[in-house]
């Protein structure tokens, strides 16, 4: 912080005080000057200094911001301190009797308010969305939680204010008034399932609603529609959100919400984007029509792929089976094949041995090694016998073959 946000606000110079607003919004300014956002607020309109309008921070994030108001010459005398905020300075007067009329800015200098971006004060009543003292419970326990963080973060960004080479998790900054008009639509969709005979099972502070139908879960999202502006914003620019850890750092949001049916479904999943002629309010008729739709979508679905699988597993237990049959049909024909290549082979040796005897005769007994020549003859028998695939008869070769 430098020297001259360490003054009060009424120390500073009309000039450091327009600087200051115009540098960062109203409520991250005050609280450096001992005060509160609209205070602030109020002393600029009491010294004729200009502030950004509302939606402006968001408009500069997308690169749509008007140039800034030029600071008036001379200061204003007097003014009435109770005067609403307006969107654009105040004309100067003078002390006199009566009090003269203002005189309006031309039009060129002017501020045009973005329609892509709601201001939760201008739209609460005229958007179709739930009123603020109108959340459902469950909304409401988002603002509790978040005002819950920030104030449990709040000693640890002390304790790093001092230590700077201590980390941890930044400072949650403030809700935006992006994020209260999600909650908002959030809040609406949530009425409009319960009136529709649905439960909310379960809702997430960053877009994801889950509601019961029918005995099964639909998840939904409501979440920003993301778009990537020409020149990245940097900054107070870039914060439109108390959220930007949860959306891609090169996108920024486009100033409509988009509700997408994320539970898996047959064909497409079904998704709605509002526009700046059809906002989230109309779009909620079709949401509720196409989530309590998709409960028995989902149960006729999950029956057909029940039933895809039972017959699957059928199938391939019939496959197995078959595969099973052919690898035992196949081992019994090796067998039975290796049985015929025995009983060839051993009409070969039988008839070799009966050449070997008959040589034996003229020849004589010899000692060969250990055994003499009967004795090779015999051992040249019985290795042939074994050989036989008749040894137990026919019923015996084919025992052979069909055994386990």
């Amino acid at each position: 912080m430098d020297g001259r946000t360490t003054q009060t606000a009424k120390d500073l110079s009309r000039e450091e005080l327009y600087a200051l607003v115009w540098e960062r919004p109203l409520n991250r300014v005050g609280p450096e000057l001992g005060i509160d956002g609209p205070r602030l607020a109020k002393l600029c309109d009491k010294r004729q200094v200009p502030y950004p309008p509302p939606g402006y921070w968001q408009k500069l994030a997308v690169g749509r911001a008007p140039a800034p108001t030029p600071l008036p010459a001379e200061e204003v005398v007097a003014v009435n301190e109770t005067a609403p905020r307006t969107l654009r300075a105040p004309t100067p007067t003078t002390v006199a009797p009566r009090k003269p009329s203002a005189v309006s800015l031309p039009k060129e200098a002017r501020v045009p308010e973005s329609p892509s971006i709601p201001d939760t004060t201008e739209t609460a009543k005229d958007d179709g969305l739930d009123p603020f003292d109108g959340l459902h419970p469950k909304i409401k326990a988002w603002i509790a939680e978040h005002k819950r963080e920030q104030k449990d973060r709040a000693p640890e960004n002390r304790r790093r204010r001092n230590d700077i080479w201590s980390w941890g998790k930044s400072l949650l900054d403030d809700l935006t008034p992006r994020d209260l008009y999600r909650f908002r639509a959030s809040s609406t969709l949530c009425h409009a399932i319960e009136a529709a005979g649905g439960r909310i099972k379960e809702v997430d502070i960053h877009g994801k609603l889950t509601f019961t139908f029918g005995g099964r879960d639909i998840e939904c999202m409501v979440k920003e529609k993301m778009s990537r502006p020409i020149k990245r914003p940097e900054g107070e620019a870039a914060k439109w959100t108390a959220y930007p850890h949860h959306h891609n750092s090169g996108l920024t949001s486009s100033g409509f919400l988009r509700a997408q049916i994320a539970t898996l479904l047959p064909g497409e999943q079904p998704q709605w984007i509002e526009s700046s002629r059809k906002p989230f309010s109309q779009l909620i008729p079709a949401i509720v029509e196409t989530v309590v739709a998709s409960a028995p979508r989902l149960i006729e679905w999950e029956r057909k792929r029940e039933e895809d699988r039972r017959r699957y597993q059928e199938e391939e237990r019939r496959r197995w089976e078959l595969r099973r049959l052919k690898e035992i049909d196949d081992t019994r024909w090796a067998r039975f094949r290796s049985a015929a290549t025995n009983w060839q082979e051993k009409q070969l040796l039988d008839a070799f041995i009966t050449e070997l005897e008959a040589r034996l005769a003229p020849e004589g007994d010899q000692a060969i090694g250990e055994k003499s020549t009967t004795e090779w003859l015999d051992w040249a028998k019985d290795r042939t016998a074994e050989l036989d695939p008749f040894s137990e008869g026919l019923a015996g070769l084919f025992r052979d073959v069909q055994r386990p």
